[in-house]
Order: structure tokens, then C-alpha cells, then sequence
């Protein structure tokens, strides 16, 4: 391969790989806002799932987010399961683990 080649390839990687992580990114907050309509603006046709015994599941939040959905829709909160939930910090924003820099994740007891 001839230097051009290989930068040429590197270039394409790059762009590639950050297409990747800010598409990731959307993807996480869109997935999100779908959530959280889910849980505060359900359609009649989940509630109606919701009595026939669906239990949905959310994946990611945050524990303050928990909390709050747990306090503003109690009344349907057997009817949702939160997975992998972020601690958050006093000042609210998600816990990193110090060694591996990756976010703190509760223990919801399904791995054991």
C-alpha cells in the first residue's frame, strides 16, 4: 500500500467510526423520548395491553427518572420493569466508575 492508499483509509475510518458514535448517540436520546412517552403519554392500545397484564421494559435511565416515574405513575407500576438503571451523584449527573470510566450501573439482581 502507498501512503495515499492509507490515508485515504484512515480518513475513511474516522468519519465512519464518528457517524457511528453520534448515530449511537441520537439513537440513545430518541429511544429515550419514545420511553418516557410511553410511560406519560401511553396510547389507549398499551393501557389496554397494560390490563391484559404487558409489562414493559425500560432500559437505561437513571434513577432519579425511575424515582420520578415511580412517584408520577404509580398507579401503573406493575406494568413496568427498568433495567440497567444509571446511579446519578448528588448534583445529578451519572456516577463513572473510577477504573474502567464506564457509567454505575444498579445491581437489579437478574444476572444471579
Amino acid at each position: 500500500m502507498n501512503t495515499k492508499t492509507v490515508k485515504t483509509t484512515i480518513y475513511i475510518l474516522i468519519i465512519f467510526l464518528s457517524q457511528n458514535l453520534f448515530a449511537e448517540q441520537s439513537v440513545t436520546k430518541e429511544m429515550e423520548s419514545w420511553s418516557m412517552k410511553a410511560i406519560y403519554e401511553p396510547s389507549q392500545h398499551q393501557l389496554e395491553r397494560e390490563k391484559r397484564g404487558l409489562v414493559n421494559i425500560y432500559d437505561g435511565f437513571t434513577d432519579t427518572q425511575v424515582n420520578r416515574v415511580m412517584d408520577d405513575k404509580f398507579g401503573r407500576i406493575d406494568h413496568m420493569m427498568f433495567t440497567r438503571v444509571k446511579s446519578t451523584g448528588d448534583d445529578g449527573q451519572v456516577l463513572k466508575d473510577p477504573e474502567s470510566g464506564e457509567e454505575v450501573v444498579e445491581d437489579d439482581g437478574c444476572d444471579d
